[in-house]
């Protein structure tokens, strides 16, 4: 059962079920670990759990772990001549950084990349490439550049649908509504924001659910559209609640803490900022071995901003004691987590 096991934790991946998709591919590659060197099959299940488990620490915030899984699966791609495997984690590391707000680190690993992928059986990785090039660009205020590998990905999933375009153009209209939102155009920030959303619900992707609501409120927001913003921020909230996805969370209690301040309501404001801190937190904790990139993360405006938003200089706290999990909320209409015993 372990291998079949390990091909079904793709679905629960899909569907916002990292703890026990990452669970399974651990207990499942124990059971294997003797046989997948002398079985072909059982190699490429181990492939596949190169997929579940970085990508699902990634979804459950647990950064440091997923680089150090990364690294090891490099260096053993490296040692079996594997480029191609070797390539696709690579980028698979990419999309931790772009999470952790290292975007030059982003672009590095993207640009080395990129004209290695043009092969027609790489399509899939080429176009994930393009998005995540295009994520760090409009992140980083080159809009124009963003704009054009994000549009190239777009032409060419319109034109030849390949594996996991439906999960990639979550990612890319994510960038594109930020691009177009940083550049003040808000007709079409509006316009990709509703693509987003579109996107998001085909799927049981809760997390990315969430985000484009957000993205949504966002655009609400710079539109002056509080009433709209409202609904998107509550709809990102819904989506959240019963699944552990702080990567979304911080995003969406920063947003919801943003509104709510407009609003006047400093009460609701402040909870949504003290959770979004103890998620961010936790996320930058999980980073304890690779200093450089916690400190990144911890020095973006948007992280700043709801970790400290009067602009003071408290010192965080650095104890990999602090590091916390997450778990569903229990109450109707609540916050959808609590950092546990926050």
């Amino acid at each position: 059962m372990a291998a079949h096991l390990i091909d079904s934790n793709f679905i629960r991946w899909a569907s916002s079920e990292y703890r026990a998709a990452h669970q399974d591919a651990v207990d499942s590659l124990e059971v294997l670990v003797d046989q997948i060197v002398d079985n072909p099959y059982l190699s490429f299940v181990h492939w596949l759990s190169q997929f579940t488990l970085p990508w699902s620490l990634l979804f459950l915030g647990e950064w440091g772990e997923a680089l150090r899984i990364l690294a090891a699966e490099i260096t053993l791609a490296d040692k079996n001549g594997d480029r191609y495997r070797g390539q696709t984690l690579h980028l698979y590391r990419a999309w931790v950084h772009l999470h952790a707000m290292d975007f030059p680190g982003v672009l590095e690993i993207c640009e080395s990349i990129l004209p290695s992928l043009d092969e027609p059986e790489r399509r899939p990785w080429r176009r994930f490439c393009l998005a995540l090039t295009g994520s760090a660009e409009a992140a980083s205020g080159r809009y124009e550049a963003a704009a054009d590998h994000l549009t190239t990905a777009r032409i060419e999933m319109d034109g030849r649908p390949v594996i996991h375009d439906w999960y990639c153009r979550m990612l890319l209209e994510q960038a594109l509504t930020d691009a177009w939102l940083g550049k003040g155009d808000l007709k079409q920030a509006r316009a990709e924001a509703e693509r987003f959303v579109a996107a998001t619900l085909t799927t049981a992707e809760r997390a990315w659910q969430a985000l484009a609501w957000e993205a949504s409120a966002r655009v609400a927001m710079a539109e002056g559209e509080r009433g709209h913003a409202r609904t998107c921020v509550d709809r990102a909230v819904a989506a959240m609640e019963g699944f552990e996805v702080p990567l979304a969370a911080w995003r969406i209690h920063a947003s919801a803490a943003e509104l709510e301040g407009r609003l006047g309501n400093q009460r609701a404001a402040g909870r949504h900022r003290s959770l979004g801190r103890s998620t961010v937190l936790a996320l930058a904790n999980s980073l304890g071995d690779y200093e450089r990139l916690r400190k990144t993360f911890l020095a973006a405006p948007p992280v700043r901003a709801i970790i400290d938003p009067g602009g003071g200089t408290r010192e965080l706290s650095r104890s990999r004691s602090a590091r916390r999990r997450w778990s569903p909320s229990a109450g109707a209409g609540g916050p959808a987590i609590f950092p546990q015993g926050g």
